[in-house]
């Protein structure tokens, strides 16, 4: 660095420091390196002499001119004549644009670093997520998926009666019924494929004679040589209308007729479920499983005629609610700490007896809002 830079550096230097504007212009190379160098703490210079500070500073006996105000300027004096600090103007704006190059290199380096962060979170969340997850866990994600979104469309179809049952417009109950019936079925098919062994069955729940005979609505067909544990589940839902069985005849076996049914009679549906032996499946995921599946059938239960749809809405929400919190999806594969569905009871609440603990698939709306509160609240505070 030549003599002149060096000069200019120490007088910006020393006017950073100890705020004195003075020329450095005739110093020689090792009294602007002292300049440069700065050695007086900028506290201690404030009760030094002049004459101190300099001999500290640049080295005894030397002195630089220094820049200070003068009284009123006569107004004839040229603006040339003022400007002595033109070279100055021109570091200090030189300065300055090293400065904002400098910030903004520095703004760019924290929008990149946040990036990274941003990437490192998500990466991190992935990993979380593609934990070693069993097959069936696997499988079961993929059936919630296909199952819910019938689901979806219904909820937002579903309205309230104005006025007598049968004379209004719109959907009657039975056709969201038959819309179950078809998702049920469906349902149903799929699990089979996964290694479950399904039956459902309707038997008369009414105590006139003659009584119904039972109807099979489903039974599933082991493959030869499988064997089936015992272990799974079983529920029934009353209140079964006998048109389920005409809408999954049409579904099943399109245009074929079924003998008539006296539309009074009122189903139990009998609900048994295994797995097959080659199968490892939690108790969690078992026992959330059947709390959908029980959630479901009740939802084409309870979508009866001369019954409120309020009662319809409220299964279809639970039955969605349930498929979000499974123990195989994501937001609950994050929190592997957060208790289980079974195990989950409202603050402040502790259960009573040991039937409270019980793993019943009728859970209750208020045990499964809750479950998701816990969920929601691990995800916030995470």
């Amino acid at each position: 660095m030549g003599l002149e830079k060096k000069a200019k550096a120490a007088q910006l230097s020393v006017l950073s420091k100890y705020g004195v504007l003075a020329d450095f212009s005739a110093l020689e190379d090792a009294e602007l390196d002292r300049a440069l160098k700065g050695g007086i703490p900028a506290a201690a210079a404030q009760d030094l002499t002049f004459a101190t500070w300099c001999d500290q500073l640049l080295g005894q006996g030397t002195r630089v001119p220094v820049a200070r105000f003068d009284g009123p300027i006569a107004g004839q004096t040229r603006l040339t004549n003022l400007a002595a600090g033109h070279e100055l103007v021109k570091s200090l704006k030189a300065r300055d644009r090293q400065l904002q190059t400098s910030l903004k290199a520095a703004r760019l380096e924290i929008v990149t670093l946040q990036s990274e962060l941003q990437a490192l979170r998500q990466t991190r969340a992935h990993a979380v997520l593609v934990e070693p997850v069993s097959d069936i866990a696997q499988q079961l994600r993929d059936w919630y998926n296909r199952t819910t979104p019938p689901l979806h469309r219904i909820l937002w179809e579903i309205k309230e009666i104005e006025g007598a049952i049968f004379e209004h417009q719109g959907q009657l109950n039975r056709d969201y019924r038959k819309q179950l019936v078809e998702i049920i079925l469906n349902a149903l098919a799929d699990l089979e494929h996964l290694g479950f062994f399904i039956e459902v069955e309707l038997r008369d729940a009414s105590s006139r004679e003659p009584i119904a005979p039972s109807v099979v609505l489903h039974r599933s067909q082991p493959f030869d040589g499988e064997e089936y544990e015992r272990e799974g589940f079983a529920f029934v839902v009353d209140g079964v209308q006998p048109d389920v069985l005409e809408a999954a005849s049409e579904f099943l076996w399109p245009g074929r007729a079924l003998p008539s049914v006296n539309n009074q009679i009122r189903f139990d549906c009998h609900v048994n479920v295994a797995l097959n032996q080659r199968l490892a499946m939690s108790e969690d995921e078992m026992f959330h499983l059947s709390c959908f599946m029980h959630k479901l059938f009740e939802a084409m239960a309870r979508s009866g005629d001369h019954r409120p749809r309020g009662t319809l809405r409220e299964k279809v929400i639970l039955c969605l609610l349930l498929s979000c919190t499974a123990p195989c999806m994501p937001a609950r594969l994050q929190r592997q700490e957060l208790p289980r569905l079974q195990d989950t009871f409202y603050r402040g609440h502790s259960p009573l007896t040991a039937q409270d603990l019980n793993t019943d698939p009728n859970a209750s709306a208020g045990k499964i809002v809750e479950y998701l509160f816990h969920i929601l609240h691990a995800q916030i505070w995470r």
